[in-house]
């Protein structure tokens, strides 16, 4: 018995067989991948940031093919996390996305700069990583220009 698999990149894969809908759930699902999230929990989240309206947990198990009750866990998860809010509706709860890719690029930054500033201590004084040193310093300081940068009022 032979088996033939064929590996194809999702980005040879014409736009004609992916809806845009499609694309961007990846896209989304893959952003939040990227920040730590689960993949249940993105997929889920993109899922909900990219309906038009609010979904039932029968329907977001439908949508992903999760389990009712994984669904529930993850909803729960991202309700915790504040990136989702359940909605009454006439029997039966509805889920919306809480869509601020800000304030999740500012946790993350935040994040970053303590990271950063807790290696910078841990650092001072230590001979032979002066270099090192440096180029914490160096990644401190741009994200602060970042945070100046972004922080001022749009026009």
């Amino acid at each position: 018995m032979i088996f033939i698999i064929f590996m194809i990149k999702p980005e040879i894969v014409s736009s004609e067989y992916v809806s845009p809908i499609d694309r961007a759930v990846r896209h989304v699902k893959a952003m939040m991948m990227n920040w730590g999230f689960g993949e249940g929990c993105s997929f889920i989240y993109a899922m909900l940031i990219t309906s038009s309206e609010p979904l039932s947990a029968k329907e977001i198990g439908e949508k992903t093919n999760y389990a009712y009750s994984s669904t529930i866990n993850y909803l729960n998860t991202l309700i915790r996390l504040g990136l989702v809010e359940r909605v009454r509706s006439i029997r039966k709860n509805l889920y919306v996305a809480n869509v601020n890719f800000v304030d999740l690029i500012k946790a993350e930054r935040e994040k970053v700069h303590g990271y950063l500033n807790q290696l910078g201590r841990d650092l001072e004084g230590i001979k032979g990583l002066e270099s090192l040193n440096a180029k914490v310093d160096h990644a401190i300081t741009y994200l602060k220009k970042a945070e100046t940068a972004t922080d001022k009022p749009e026009v």
